[in-house]
């Protein structure tokens, strides 16, 4: 078999044989090169996205806590400038009638920071009504006043009341 093919049909068929060529080599190459980079590309795009989701949830958390201590910046700054966690509680203890029955003492931890001071309250024999009614008079005052540790809170040994310890802590703007 002979073929005799002219100029116009040696060109074509040149054209062809490089086009099939041509669409070899970009069947071999682009797996390998851009559609590997484009996939990679999407993945680094989703974990840049959750990044960002983390981001935002990390922003609005700090956002809330931030708006948290404002509103108890507020408290204490419209609570007046001598303020004295115990006094406070010693006067309390006086107008709810627990003065006879309680201890009350400075209270310092080691790692204790002058910003917070804290007050150390025994109460011994004291009815469960008193104790409710002084804790309630305590988180009324809206002096930004809180629980730091209760030690016990048991019946007495005399059966008349109940005896606990109490250390309560506060702020203090510096």
């Amino acid at each position: 078999m002979n073929y005799k093919l002219d100029l116009r049909e040696k060109i074509g068929l040149s054209l062809g044989i490089l086009a099939c060529m041509l669409t070899f080599v970009l069947a071999v190459y682009v797996p390998s090169g851009p559609r590997k980079w484009y996939a990679q590309s999407q993945r680094e795009l989703a974990s840049l996205k959750e990044q960002l989701e983390l981001q935002q949830l990390f922003y609005l958390d700090e956002a809330e806590r931030l708006n948290k201590q404002k509103v108890l910046m507020e408290i204490l700054a419209n609570r007046e400038p001598a303020f004295s966690l115990f006094t406070y509680v010693d006067n309390l203890l006086t107008s709810t009638g627990l003065r006879a029955s309680a201890q009350l003492e400075e209270y310092k931890p080691r790692d204790a920071s002058p910003r917070q001071p804290m007050v150390q309250l025994r109460l011994q024999g004291v009815a469960f009504e008193q104790l409710v009614d002084f804790l309630h008079q305590i988180y009324s005052g809206n002096r930004l006043i809180a629980l730091y540790k209760l030690d016990f809170l048991r019946p007495s040994p005399t059966e008349k009341g109940l005896d606990c310890d109490i250390t309560l802590v506060t702020l203090v703007q510096q």
